[in-house]
C-alpha cells in the first residue's frame, strides 16, 4: 500500500495516543469498539465468496457514510487489484461498473440501504484468510473514507 498508507497509520497512531493520554486510554477501547461495530455493519458478514474468476462480496450501505464517489481502490492482501479488474453492481441499478470507469464526472452512487455487490477479477485468490481494503475518495466531505474486513473466502452461492 506504500509509504503515504504507512504515514497516514502512524499519523492515526499518534492521533490515538493523544486522545489516550488526554481523555484516557479507557477512550481508546470505546473508539475501537465504534470502529469495529462501523466496519461489521458496513461489511455483510459472510459474504466473502470465490468466484470462478476472482472474489466476491457484499457492502451493506448503511445510513453511515455511503454517497456519490469519484474514485474507488481495492486492495486485496496490501496487492493492489487494478481498477478495471474490479466492478460493482448496486442494487436495484442494472449491471456493474467497472471501477475504471468511476470518476469525478462520472460518480458511483453508492445509496443508504441498498446492497452493493462487488467483483474482482483475479489471477489467483490466495487461500486462508483475506483482508480487503477499499478506499472510496468522496465527492463530498470527508474527501476520503475507507473500510477494511477480513475472512476466509466461502464457495461460490450455486
Amino acid at each position: 500500500m506504500g509509504s503515504s498508507h504507512l504515514r497516514l497509520d502512524l499519523a492515526l497512531l499518534r492521533q490515538g495516543l493523544a486522545i489516550g493520554v488526554e481523555f484516557g486510554f479507557g477512550s481508546l477501547e470505546g473508539l475501537a469498539r465504534t470502529a469495529e461495530l462501523l466496519e461489521h455493519s458496513v461489511y455483510e458478514a459472510g459474504s466473502l465468496r470465490r468466484l470462478p474468476d476472482g472474489l466476491g462480496f457484499t457492502l451493506l450501505n448503511p445510513p453511515l457514510r455511503m454517497g456519490a464517489f469519484s474514485e474507488i481502490r481495492v486492495w486485496v492482501n496490501e496487492v493492489p487489484v487494478p481498477a478495471d479488474s474490479a466492478s460493482v453492481t448496486v442494487e436495484g441499478e442494472s449491471g456493474p461498473r467497472r471501477l475504471s470507469g468511476v470518476t469525478a464526472l462520472a460518480p458511483v452512487s453508492i445509496p443508504v440501504g441498498r446492497r452493493s455487490r462487488f467483483r474482482l477479477a483475479l489471477r489467483e485468490v490466495p487461500s486462508g484468510t483475506l483482508t480487503v481494503r477499499m478506499e472510496f475518495d468522496s465527492v463530498a466531505i470527508p474527501p476520503h473514507v475507507w473500510v477494511e474486513f477480513s475472512g476466509v473466502p466461502g464457495a461460490e452461492a450455486v
